[in-house]
């Protein structure tokens, strides 16, 4: 599929606002969050209440579009069986329970967050037997509502948003283990960690580009999660609302300029704020969050360049071929029949 060459210049426009964003965080990473951040020395969470927004809810964009993608899965083999009926049941059974463990999992780090900003003791309901088997409770009937919902979704629909489903799970599993994996290899130290500590002469601050080599020990009850800063876990799974520019591709009902307007805005703003109530929560960055940010957008657009656009363009040649085929058959038929008149 050939690209236009206003596709090229904002490509290129885009590149060159990246390159600048790393150079100006590269140089003023510190002082960006010295700025923004909302935290006092000897504290690891913020009390601004921005911050505690973005903690407690900034990744549950990934977690509503995963669980609507398990449930159009779960419709799309219901409504289109394989011919193995075993496979069948068993590939409806596992996107049932997926849904089940993505709102499990979605609703409990919800109330582990809120946990650490109230005094009503759900940290310790949290973790006993009847706190995790009511958060499960509540999650299966979170799950079967909105499973509820989709039942009520056209098979024609269910058909179109098959491969809009696919591309959340595959962009969602890629980009949320290159974020991870990088955790694991920079391992670096958090800015919240050093005020916690109060080591605020930041002597224990890395680059974003350096693997840090330069770990301090403590005793602290946080002490495992000090040194995952690059890159930012929340940012990544805010920016997989990006994924909504690509519903367009597969969905006719929302292929207007007003839903793409909106898809595009509304993936802008939330990226943005949770990125940036990040930075306030001092817990990130600013090249954290624009990396956390930029690998999920890749992803996004990379399945939308390379897999996507082809796959609609091979659509749209195949129906032109079918309709000149068929424009073939309705000449020969006319010319036949003129014939036999003659």
């Amino acid at each position: 599929m050939k690209k236009s060459k206003a596709f090229y210049i904002s490509l290129s426009t885009g590149l060159v606002l990246l390159i600048l964003a790393i150079i100006l965080g590269t140089i003023y990473d510190l002082e960006i969050s010295k700025l923004f951040a909302d935290l006092p020395r000897g504290s690891f969470y913020s009390n601004n209440i921005f911050a505690i927004i973005g903690e407690m809810i900034g990744e549950n964009i990934l977690y509503i579009l995963l669980e609507v993608s398990f449930a159009i899965l779960f419709y799309y083999f219901i409504r289109y069986p394989i011919k193995q009926k075993w496979l069948n049941v068993i590939l409806i059974i596992m996107f049932a329970l997926l849904g089940c463990a993505v709102s499990f999992y979605c609703i409990n780090k919800t109330l582990e967050y809120l946990s650490v900003y109230t005094n009503f003791g759900l940290d310790v309901y949290l973790e006993n037997t009847m706190g995790k088997l009511s958060v499960l409770a509540f999650s299966i009937v979170v799950n079967v509502i909105v499973f509820m919902l989709f039942s009520r979704v056209s098979k024609e629909s269910i058909r179109e948003l098959f491969g809009f489903a696919i591309t959340v799970i595959i962009v969602s599993i890629i980009s949320n283990v290159i974020v991870q994996g990088a955790k694991l290899i920079f391992d670096r130290t958090r800015y919240r960690a050093m005020m916690y500590e109060g080591y605020d002469d930041f002597e224990y601050y890395t680059n974003w580009y350096q693997i840090n080599t330069n770990k301090f020990a403590s005793n602290s009850e946080f002490y495992s999660d000090y040194f995952k800063s690059f890159p930012s876990g929340h940012t990544c799974a805010a920016a997989s609302s990006f994924l909504l520019i690509l519903l367009p591709s597969f969905y006719k009902k929302t292929n207007t300029l007003g839903w793409k307007i909106t898809f595009t805005t509304f993936a802008i703003l939330y990226t943005f704020l949770v990125g940036l109530s990040r930075i306030v929560a001092g817990a990130h960055y600013f090249t954290d969050v624009l990396f956390g940010g930029f690998i999920t957008i890749s992803c996004v657009l990379i399945a939308k360049w390379c897999i996507i656009d082809k796959l609609i363009a091979k659509q749209k040649l195949k129906e032109e071929q079918l309709a000149l085929a068929e424009l073939e058959k309705e000449k020969s038929k006319k010319k036949s029949k003129s014939k036999q008149k003659d």
